[in-house]
């Protein structure tokens, strides 16, 4: 009974997942260098049932077989939903009582000696303080996280938790080391697509479902039904019936008429010559984007940068000082600042600071206070997004690597929350969307009051293009942009 209970044949991308180890064997080389640690740090993203939670299942299997005394945590985002999903699909496949005992109380599963195996599993929720605590002062062999980002709405695992369990896994013993996540494809803002896929981790492996693999043992037409039934969210469509990886739409996009076609370019080049604008956010996660007016009047964001759990002068000193440094050395300090009106106000602990003088400080250029309110942002942006330039693409271009935050925020990161038919009045603060979404607002509010581009005499910085050009910029005329001679700090010596 219970051979057949446990009767399981891998498809293709689940072995390789299960089995995946550091090294050929099962055994460690002798030569192993001791300086590095034989681990595995592995992710298993598909569409929807391709067996995620069974191949983190016999992952901890496969492991436990090869590594005697392995002590296994199983992590997910809340208590209830580790023990009503992945604790029982554990137990589907080895039962309390047959391959090991469950002790409820402990949360803790321990092998019968009898199967062969030596070790134990515990069941975590990171909702509870308790089992926080416990995975901090444990020893493991393996982790398995399961359903690290969430499925649709709210929920997952935080990348911190994760980055916590890697520093325990340093049980006496082992022959190697495993970490294993398992998932639906996640939104490419997710950690987990950016720490496995894009930009990735050195070490770090995806293993991802090209074509559904698990068919057979799938009711007939299951994803036919699913695509039907996710017909009014193209989103999850994507994630979980195509399998591919795609952004998670939550209620109302506040830029509707943003288009991956329209407005997405790779390696958008800055234009000699034309001066740069600074937009930011401010907080403990400041953002700070960069655009560009080109000569025939388009709205170019080149770069947008943050800093997580900082603040303005961290995210200038750690990213955006460098940046400037080099890629835009040639601009000479030839750049404006816009964003928040509040990075006005003084500083509690120092009424002589503030972080507009700090941005001036250590940046140079002039600043223009963004909107205060959401309309007179969100309007220019919109009616700017809805303008189309030569070649039937969008007068605001958007570089797909390097402003990648604001391609996630205008495409729908960005949104107001619904409700039945009732719609939030400002959008949801959900960094980092709202906060590089904030930063375009304010950008157009400055640059774009009335939403359009007029035709000028001369381009307000560059003599050679002298049939384009705004006339004004937020309602005052470019010269009185443009300081008679800008003041450099003395940072800025190098450029």
């Amino acid at each position: 009974m219970a051979e057949e209970r446990t009767k399981f044949i891998a498809n293709p991308t689940q072995k390789l997942f299960i089995e995946h180890r550091p090294f050929e064997g099962y055994k460690r080389p002798r030569n192993w260098p001791k300086d590095v640690k034989p681990q595995v740090i592995d992710l298993f993203s598909c569409r929807m049932g391709e067996g995620k939670s069974a191949a983190l299942c016999w992952g901890i299997w496969f492991h436990t077989k090869h590594n005697p005394r392995a002590k296994h945590a199983v992590i997910r985002d809340t208590w209830e939903n580790c023990r009503d999903t992945t604790m029982q699909e554990f137990l589907k496949w080895f039962p309390d009582g047959v391959y090991g005992k469950l002790v409820k109380s402990e949360k803790t599963f321990t092998w019968n000696p009898g199967t062969g195996l030596n070790g134990s599993v515990t069941f975590m929720g990171m909702d509870d303080e308790k089992d926080a605590g416990k995975l901090q002062s444990r020893d493991l062999a393996g982790i398995s996280v399961d359903e690290p980002s969430p499925a649709a709405g709210t929920g997952g695992i935080d990348e911190m938790i994760f980055t916590t369990a890697l520093t325990r896994l340093r049980q006496p013993g082992m022959q190697w080391y495993m970490a294993k996540l398992a998932q639906n494809n996640p939104d490419e803002s997710h950690w987990t697509y950016q720490k496995f896929v894009d930009p990735g981790t050195k070490g770090y492996l995806n293993f991802q479902t090209r074509t559904p693999e698990n068919i057979e043992h799938l009711p007939p037409g299951y994803y036919e039904q699913m695509k039907k039934d996710l017909s009014s969210r193209p989103d999850l469509q994507r994630r979980f019936v195509e399998g591919t990886f795609g952004f998670q739409q939550l209620g109302q996009a506040v830029c509707p008429l943003f288009s991956d076609t329209t407005h997405l370019v790779d390696n958008l080049e800055p234009v000699p010559g034309c001066e740069l604008w600074l937009s930011w956010d401010g907080g403990l996660t400041p953002v700070c984007t960069i655009v560009q007016i080109a000569p025939d009047g388009r709205l170019y964001v080149l770069d947008a940068l943050s800093e997580t759990d900082g603040g303005i002068y961290q995210l200038i000193e750690d990213k955006v000082f460098p940046l400037l440094k080099t890629k835009y050395s040639k601009f000479k300090g030839k750049w404006h600042h816009t964003g928040d009106p509040t990075l006005e106000n003084r500083d509690q602990s120092d009424s002589r600071q503030s972080p507009v003088r700090v941005i001036k400080r250590m940046l140079g250029g002039t600043w223009r206070k963004g909107p205060k309110d959401i309309e007179p942002g969100v309007n220019p942006l919109n009616r700017r997004l809805g303008l189309l330039g030569p070649g039937g693409k969008g007068m605001i271009l958007v570089d797909k690597r390097n402003a990648k935050g604001i391609w996630h925020a205008l495409r729908g990161g960005w949104h107001y929350s619904k409700h039945g038919s009732t719609t939030s009045p400002s959008p949801v603060k959900n960094h980092p969307h709202s906060d590089f979404g904030d930063s375009m607002r304010y950008l157009c509010g400055v640059l774009f009051p009335e939403g359009e581009m007029r035709p000028a005499k001369g381009h307000y910085n560059t003599p050679h293009y002298a049939n384009y050009g705004p006339s004004t910029i937020g309602g005052a005329s470019a010269k009185t942009l443009r300081p008679d001679k800008l003041k450099i700090p003395s940072d800025f010596r190098t450029f």
